[in-house]
C-alpha cells in the first residue's frame, strides 16, 4: 500500500483533491449572479442527482447547451461543470458504464474545444475518482487510468505552466499499481515549482519520498506541509503527516526527535481516542514493536484496548 492511503472506514475527504483543483470549494461564496453559481443552480433545479444511470446517459447535451445559453460561461465549461454535478452520482453506478457517461460528456466539450485544458484536466480527475471504485476487474480500471493520464498529459501540453495537471497526472500515477512512485513524485514535484502554495503537491511530493526510503528528503517535505492546508475534513492528514515524519526521523537516525514526534501524536490520541480510531497506526505500530518498544509499545496496546472499549459501546 502506498504512503498515502485514503483513511480506513471513512475516507470522506478523499473526493476533496479533485474537486479543490476544479474550482468548486476552493472559491468564496459568490453571488447568484456569478455565472458558474448560476449554472449550478439551474443544474440544482433539474433534480438530477435523483435520476437513474439510463436517463443520465440519455441526456440530451445539446438542449442542455441551448437552454443554458444565457448563462455566461463558454458551452465547454457548461459541459465541464455538468460533469463535475453528475460525477457523484454516475460514480456510484455500475462501472464502466457511469465512468462512460461522463466520458460522453468530455468528448462532447472537446470537440467543441480541442484546446480547452480545464475540460482535459476535469476528465483526468474524473477517471481517477472511477479508477478507484473499481477493485475487481483490473482491465477496466487499468482502461480508465490510461484515459485519465492521456487527458492529463494533453491538458499539460496545453498548459505547461498548469500545476493541478500536474496533480491530476500525479494521482494517476501514485494512486495505482500501474504507475510509478517515480514518476508520481516528478510530476508533484513539478506541481509545486508551479504553484508553492499546493497544498496537494507538497504532501503527496512528501509521500513519494516516504515511499522511496529518501528519509531525510522526505523529513523535510514532510515538514514543508503548510498545517493550515490540513484542517476541515481532512485534518486527520495531519495526524496520520506527523506519524509518517517520526517514522521517516527514525529511519534517517534521528531517535530522538523521532520519539518526540511519536510521543506528541502519542498524547494527543490518549487525550482523544476518537481521532486515532479510523487510523491505521502504521508507522506508530512499527516504531513500538521495534526501535521505541520500550517507550511506546505499553501506551500503544492502552490506546487499543480504549479504542475496541469505544467501538464496543457504540455497537
Amino acid at each position: 500500500m502506498r504512503t498515502g492511503y485514503a483513511r480506513p472506514k471513512e475516507g470522506q475527504d478523499r473526493p476533496r483533491w479533485r474537486a479543490k483543483l476544479r474550482h468548486r470549494y476552493d472559491r468564496a461564496r459568490l453571488p447568484l449572479s456569478d455565472p458558474h453559481d448560476q449554472l449550478n443552480a439551474w443544474i440544482d433545479e433539474r433534480g438530477w442527482e435523483k435520476l437513474g444511470t439510463a436517463e443520465l446517459e440519455a441526456l440530451d447535451l445539446t438542449a442542455y447547451l441551448r437552454e443554458t445559453a444565457h448563462i455566461g460561461l463558454a458551452p465547454t465549461e457548461r459541459l465541464r461543470k455538468l460533469a463535475i454535478a453528475l460525477e457523484y452520482q454516475l460514480t456510484l453506478s455500475e462501472q464502466p458504464r457511469g465512468w462512460l457517461a461522463l466520458e460522453r460528456i468530455y468528448t462532447a466539450g472537446r470537440a467543441l474545444d480541442p484546446d480547452d485544458a480545464e475540460i482535459e484536466v476535469s476528465r483526468a480527475v474524473t477517471a481517477e475518482l472511477c479508477a478507484s471504485c473499481v477493485d475487481d476487474r483490473p482491465e477496466v480500471r487499468r482502461r480508465m487510468i490510461l484515459a485519465g493520464r492521456t487527458a492529463a498529459e494533453r491538458a499539460i501540453q496545453l498548459r505547461p505552466n498548469d500545476a493541478g495537471a500536474q496533480v491530476a497526472l500525479g494521482m494517476l500515477h501514485y494512486s495505482f499499481h500501474y504507475g510509478s512512485i517515480e514518476s508520481a513524485l516528478a510530476c508533484f514535484e513539478a506541481a509545486a515549482v508551479l504553484d508553492p502554495s499546493s497544498g496537494w503537491a507538497r504532501l503527496y511530493r512528501a509521500h513519494g519520498l516516504h515511499d522511496l526510503g529518501r528519509w531525510s528528503e522526505a523529513v523535510q517535505a514532510y515538514f514543508d506541509v503548510d498545517p493550515s492546508f490540513l484542517v476541515g475534513p481532512h485534518a486527520w492528514r495531519y495526524d496520520l503527516l506527523r506519524e509518517q515524519r517520526a517514522w521517516c526521523l527514525l529511519q534517517a537516525g534521528e531517535r530522538d526527535q523521532a520519539l518526540a514526534e511519536f510521543l506528541g501524536i502519542m498524547q494527543r490520541y490518549e487525550l482523544q481516542p476518537g481521532l486515532a480510531r479510523h487510523q491505521l497506526l502504521k508507522e506508530l505500530t512499527a516504531a513500538a514493536e521495534g526501535p521505541l518498544r520500550t517507550d511506546l509499545s505499553d501506551r500503544l496496546a492502552q490506546l487499543r484496548r480504549k479504542i475496541n472499549a469505544d467501538e464496543s459501546e457504540d455497537q
